[in-house]
């Protein structure tokens, strides 16, 4: 069968590779090239990828281009690492125990004025004509003044235990207490510089001292405050809970679903739960200053 170039009609013969007119390959003759092992995949992801992955995929490129882009899972694995980075560090044990004292002190003092709050009102009802007449009446009375007080000299005694093992002042005003100091060394070093009382090498190695000291002490202040704060964060949800189940119990009396009584019993129970958290809210939060 003759052949002819496509680009001038020349006849060809069957052996030539180039056209001796126009110096053209002979198109006939040149074989095929395969695809290579990319293009082969980049045929494959092109009928299976979504429109939205489509657009990704135009920036695919040939070998060059993907030698020099970051693999896309070496990218999520970057990204992943830096999140665990970023996920707060645990508090110390002996921080959390500093944190349950400070809690369980100011609540003693609290649930000491409760007390003190049910004594004066007992207090009231001495003063009830009954109470010299009737009895029953006075050994009931009595009864609760003493319980009340066993209780508040229990609790004092268990506020003289606890305060003992009290860190004061608290890690976290101790670090502030050193960043204050390094930065007071990093001024009077500066000083020290100006009036040419330190030489220029030891100047520069002590200010590099003094401000990695001082950054290292934010960054724990700075992690200790993080974790106190998400406790925070868990105690408010309980409040917020705790003022749900308060309005229902509320309702419920609306409702006339239960008597004066139970209502008032729950809902002092409620106010007296609110008041604990508050003041855990308060001392967690005072612990962070």
């Amino acid at each position: 069968m003759a052949k002819y170039c496509v680009y001038c009609g020349n006849p060809l013969k069957s052996e030539d590779k180039f056209c001796i007119i126009c110096g053209k390959p002979v198109l006939a003759g040149v074989k095929k090239s395969e695809k290579t092992e990319v293009e082969k995949v980049k045929e494959f992801i092109r009928d299976k990828i979504t429109p939205k992955e489509e657009i990704a995929e135009e920036s695919f490129g040939d070998d060059e281009s993907l030698s020099e882009k970051p693999d896309r899972k070496a990218k999520k694995k970057k990204k992943k690492k830096a999140e665990e980075d970023h996920v707060e560090k645990p508090l110390p044990f002996e921080v959390k125990e500093q944190m349950i004292l400070n809690i369980e002190y100011n609540d003693i003092k609290l649930n000491k004025e409760i007390l003190l709050d049910k004594l004066k009102e007992i207090q009231k009802e001495i003063k009830d004509p009954r109470y010299n007449v009737d009895e029953e009446y006075n050994k009931s009375i009595n009864i609760k003044v003493t319980a009340i007080k066993t209780l508040i000299s229990e609790l004092k005694q268990k506020e003289s235990d606890i305060e003992p093992k009290m860190d004061k002042p608290f890690i976290v005003q101790r670090i502030q207490n050193d960043i204050d100091k390094k930065i007071y060394q990093l001024k009077n070093l500066s000083k020290e510089f100006k009036l040419l009382k330190v030489d220029k090498g030891s100047f520069e190695k002590l200010r590099k001292k003094y401000k990695e000291e001082k950054e290292n002490l934010e960054s724990e202040r700075e992690d200790l405050i993080t974790g106190m704060k998400l406790w925070i964060k868990e105690l408010k949800m309980e409040k917020v809970e705790i003022r749900a189940d308060k309005n229902l119990n509320k309702g419920r009396f609306s409702a006339k679903e239960i008597s004066d009584e139970a209502y008032e019993a729950k809902n002092k129970e409620f106010e007296i739960k609110i008041k604990k958290i508050d003041v855990k809210i308060k001392t967690l939060e005072d612990l962070t200053k």
